[in-house]
């Protein structure tokens, strides 16, 4: 088994097909067929079920692929462990962020990274915390952000603030004349909630009271902003996190409701997987959040 068989095997999963894979890492189609046979050869296991258009990975398939890249990532690492820190702020950063949480914090974050470490080409995605931790743990994310206290063996975690939920309540609800807000008041049948996947939904279900009555409509969303132009629109409330209130107007700031203590919150948490390469990218990212924590 070799690093470049290995390599091969990751750009063949990436890309699920044999010409474009073989591209990627600067071979022939035919030398990469090879190197993918040798390594099947060798591990005894059949890694890609060809007769899938796109190629998917036997069961056997994506554990290789997963140790696959840890493998990378380590030889990576043994070589820069060599060169010295240098090159660690450069090249690509992967950062996943819970769809709650990064539309309205890292609109404040990115830029400052980026002016204080230039040479890193930062890709963030929206995900789901399960499909953040699976990613870190495959190697294919460098750092996430969630809010959850779930957490998978391997990887580590910062906490970073917690943060309070306000209500946002439409003027034709009975709760708009209260100033302030018990959460036992919270009737989930007039509530618009995330779609099933989000932690925040199961936060927000933990809230309200559940025998409120059946809902009159059903609406499934991965959008905090939906749900506010619902509340807009159709009338009922919803819950927002202290983050998301940046993105209000004066007039709809004025639809917000807090609650008294204690008030529901959640913990937001910086993860990584143990030894990352990028551990030093994702320390100083740890630095900047807290300094644009939402007030």
């Amino acid at each position: 088994m070799t690093l470049e068989q290995i390599r091969c095997l990751v750009a063949l999963d990436e890309h699920r097909n044999f010409t474009k894979a073989a591209e990627h890492v600067y071979l022939s189609q035919p030398a990469l067929s090879f190197q993918i046979r040798r390594l099947e050869e060798e591990l005894g296991v059949v890694l890609f079920d060809r007769s899938k258009r796109p190629l998917e990975p036997t069961e056997a398939g994506r554990v290789a692929v997963a140790q696959a890249r840890l493998i990378l990532e380590e030889a990576t690492r043994l070589k820069e462990l060599l060169r010295g820190n240098a090159t660690v702020f450069q090249g690509r950063y992967r950062l996943g962020a819970i769809p709650t949480l990064g539309p309205y914090l890292l609109p404040r974050v990115l830029p400052l990274f980026q002016e204080q470490h230039p040479a890193l080409r930062i890709q963030v995605s929206e995900l789901v915390t399960p499909t953040i931790l699976s990613l870190l743990r495959q190697g294919e994310l460098d750092a996430g952000l969630i809010a959850s206290d779930e957490l998978e063996e391997n990887l580590e975690r910062q906490p970073l603030w917690q943060e309070a939920f306000v209500a946002y309540v439409s003027p034709r609800h009975p709760l708009y004349r209260e100033n302030q807000l018990w959460p036992q008041q919270l009737p989930l049948a007039q509530t618009w909630i995330l779609a099933e996947g989000h932690c925040f939904r199961e936060q927000v279900l933990q809230v309200c009271q559940p025998n409120t009555g059946p809902r009159s409509l059903e609406f499934q969303s991965g959008s905090l902003d939906t749900l506010v132009r619902l509340v807009d629109t159709l009338g009922g409330l919803t819950l927002l996190p202290t983050s998301a209130l940046w993105c209000l107007s004066e007039e709809q700031r004025a639809h917000l409701r807090p609650f008294l203590p204690p008030a529901p919150h959640r913990q937001i948490y910086l993860v990584w997987r143990q030894g990352s390469l990028r551990y030093p990218v994702t320390q100083k990212l740890g630095h900047i959040l807290l300094q644009c924590q939402p007030g």
